[in-house]
């Protein structure tokens, strides 16, 4: 997209029109993945002992 000048040209709208068009036609849902992926970085930037109950140890 960026290569074909942008959304403002004919190529680069063509560019993002088959962005948006490929995944739906997989079945792919972009806005769950996006929740998925920000779920996964909140939990990856977490302490490794946050969440974890004592053991009494």
């Amino acid at each position: 997209m960026f290569e074909a000048g942008g959304t403002a040209t004919p190529e680069g709208a063509a560019a993002l029109a088959a962005l948006d068009t490929e995944p739906r036609e997989r079945d792919i849902a972009p806005r769950g993945s996006a929740a998925l992926l920000a779920g996964a970085l909140f939990l990856d930037g977490l302490p490794a002992s946050a969440g974890m109950a004592s053991s009494g140890r």
